[in-house]
């Protein structure tokens, strides 16, 4: 099993950093014998899950180790978050709060052999909810050491064993799963960029060379930001040899500058939910590929079974949560060439930006709980195929100031939730079945 691994890995690669985040980093040797202390504390506490407040921070995905040997499940929360936000996910969870003070006190020393529960939850994740409230997604153990197995042998992933891995998504974010997992797994150097990192240029591309990936993890918005420097090349980073990008779509104009860029990369497009352990299907993206959308895998090699029922992508496996009993209707539409699977957009109005999930509906719902707002419809800004920010549109009798809306969603939302153009109207168009016409919204927003 996969905790297993890890352990042998702490065993035998000693003063090795293992996990390395900022300035700081925690070794091998240190890693599971501290861990293991935390866990001891974890499992004499009792049972359920276990709030682990940090993001893009060393000691984190260390916690989440510290979790899963003591048989009890996680969920990682940014303590940004909103407090409203953060107090409901707590009290549907009913998860135990863990800081960073915990971990600073897990002296190594505790004894707590590694649980072994397949069937257990290993994580729980927040998406964003359709219904107008977060939607919980519970994964467990088999769903997660499955998706490892399948992740390895992917082409260019084996051949990044035992070196760096640098992980852009928060630790809050299933993405990171892949990066943070695959590291720990295969003995390697695992680097979380900061917030500090990721705000400044100068700072992100020292950490990269310092961090001298073999395997990068990241969003296609953040592939675009790097590539907007020629400090982004080869001669920073000589030893990258695979990128991971999942989380939205990848457009060909950036997997083909990604793959000029870089000569010799293996570039994986890989898709997949929350809901079925982080990805289930990736292709190694060729410069020829890039004159058209890309494919976001090869049918008959997923991580689950991949089918389309009346054109929508419908995943069938062991990686699939179980909550929905092996099988999960995406709501994404696709279609089949020669072998090769492509996206065609969502059933619904779910939206992908810069890697997030985002239901419309959940935004929609908060505004029209604030005073003043009658009735709110959230659509996509979109530019080049790609989703560039949310334009909210307000029906509404009064002078209701943006930034006003903002700030008051702001304390019960994430920062990516809240939309960054606003519109006002004293009535907005309907359907005739008494709904928000959202056609009609998107022609006013691009002066169709």
């Amino acid at each position: 099993m996969f905790l297993e691994e890890i352990r042998q890995n702490s065993a035998r690669l000693g003063e090795r950093p293992a996990l390395c985040a900022g300035e700081e980093q925690i070794s091998w040797g240190a890693l599971w014998p501290r861990a293991e202390s935390l866990a001891a504390r974890l499992r004499a506490e009792g049972e359920g899950p276990v709030a682990v407040l940090g993001v893009r921070e060393v000691w984190v995905p260390a916690a989440f180790l510290a979790c899963l040997i003591a048989g009890r499940p996680y969920l990682p929360l940014d303590p940004a978050l909103p407090a409203a936000r953060r107090r409901v996910l707590l009290e549907r969870t009913g998860a135990r709060p863990l800081t960073r003070a915990d971990w600073e006190a897990a002296v190594p020393g505790g004894r707590c052999p590694a649980a072994e529960a397949p069937e257990g939850i290993a994580y729980l994740l927040f998406t964003s909810g359709s219904t107008g409230v977060p939607k919980q997604v519970a994964v467990s153990r088999r769903n997660l050491e499955h998706f490892l197995r399948w992740a390895r042998s992917l082409p260019g992933v084996a051949g990044t064993a035992g070196r760096g891995v640098l992980g852009q998504a928060a630790l809050s974010f299933d993405l990171s799963v892949a990066d943070v997992y695959l590291s720990l797994t295969m003995g390697g150097v695992h680097t979380t960029l900061t917030a500090g990192e990721l705000g400044d240029f100068r700072t992100l591309f020292r950490r990269l060379e310092e961090a001298g990936p073999a395997l990068l993890v990241g969003t296609p918005s953040f592939l675009r930001l790097c590539l907007r420097d020629a400090a982004f090349a080869p001669a920073r980073l000589p030893g990258l040899r695979t990128v991971f990008s999942c989380g939205e779509a990848l457009s060909p104009r950036t997997a083909g500058q990604l793959l000029e860029r870089f000569p010799g990369l293996t570039l994986l497009n890989a898709y997949g939910p929350t809901e079925a352990t982080c990805a289930v299907s990736a292709v190694a993206i060729t410069r020829e590929m890039c004159a058209r959308p890309l494919p976001i895998g090869r049918m008959g090699e997923g991580a689950v079974e991949l089918s389309l029922e009346d054109g929508e992508i419908v995943l069938r496996g062991e990686s699939v949560a179980p909550a929905y009993g092996g099988v999960y209707p995406t709501g994404d539409l696709g279609h089949v060439e020669n072998g090769l699977l492509y996206f065609d957009g969502r059933r619904d109005d779910q939206i992908k930006y810069r890697g997030y999930r985002i239901e419309p509906a959940e935004i929609e719902a908060t505004l029209e709980s604030l005073p003043g707002v009658e009735r709110a419809c959230v659509l996509p800004r979109r530019a080049g195929g790609q989703v560039r920010g949310l334009t909210a549109f307000v029906e509404t009798g009064q002078r209701l100031r943006p930034e006003a809306l903002a700030e008051a969603l702001a304390r019960r939302l994430p920062a990516y939730l809240i939309p960054g153009e606003w519109r006002f109207s004293a009535s907005l168009p309907l359907t005739p079945n008494g709904k928000c016409d959202r056609k009609r919204l998107e022609e006013q927003m691009y002066g169709a």
